[in-house]
């Protein structure tokens, strides 16, 4: 479980480098002389975003994969923790990755309008459509976990 923590760390750096090339891509397309009405810095400055988040979300895998499975908190400890960083299980990582992929999602059909500058097309809506669903999907799933626990907790 350690290497996959420690893989989950080495992915959130690599993101992060990432995104700070992207950055580094739009302030360079900002200051190059002639460029900047030619090319947009949004497209640039949303792939840098989307791979900040997933950083941030591999470091709290890997943080969650740590302390969940590899170690142990000392007594008192975990009650100092911000919620964020309090891992509940599994599933817990599992929800958290799911809201992620939705949110790059989001992220993704952003990029795509702002690089259709304004030609938008019907097909375009397939996107947006299917993070609809996966979302909807993700709700119905956590609506039926809830009310499963429920009724389990009043059957005995």
């Amino acid at each position: 479980m350690l290497i996959g923590s420690a893989g989950a760390m080495v992915g959130a750096l690599l993101m992060f480098l990432q995104g700070g090339f992207y950055l580094y891509e739009a302030w360079h397309t900002l200051m190059t002389p002639g460029e900047a009405g030619e090319r947009q810095v949004t497209v640039p400055v949303l792939e840098a975003v989307d791979a900040f988040l997933f950083g941030i979300v591999l470091v709290i895998f890997a943080y969650g994969i740590a302390i969940g499975f590899v170690f142990t908190l000392p007594e008192g400890y975990g009650k100092q923790l911000p919620e964020w960083m309090k891992v509940g299980g599994v599933g817990q990582l599992k929800a958290t990755l799911a809201e992620v992929v939705i949110v790059v999602l989001i992220v993704i059909f952003a990029r795509v309008v702002v690089e259709a500058n304004g030609h938008l097309e019907w097909s375009m809506l397939v996107l947006p459509a299917s993070i609809l669903m996966i979302a909807l999907a993700l709700r119905m799933i956590e609506l039926g976990g809830g009310k499963g626990t429920s009724e389990a907790g009043g059957g005995h």
